[in-house]
């Protein structure tokens, strides 16, 4: 059975180039397989949810 693992990102957009360093962030971690699943809006900052496959699932299966 495929398990997922979860995690919460936050992000203060200020400036410009938040929205950089939010880009690389999210980048970063797509990079090892996080999967942005929703964001939402506040007042000058976004808030992701990512999800990827369990570490544990994979190693099972190969």
């Amino acid at each position: 059975m495929t398990t997922f693992e979860y995690d919460i990102l936050f992000f203060q957009m200020k400036k410009q180039k938040d929205y950089n360093a939010m880009r690389s962030a999210l980048n970063e971690r797509g990079g090892v397989g996080w999967e942005v699943i929703t964001a939402e809006a506040g007042d000058y900052s976004y808030t992701t949810f990512l999800k990827r496959e369990s570490l544990a699932t994979k190693a099972a299966s190969e």
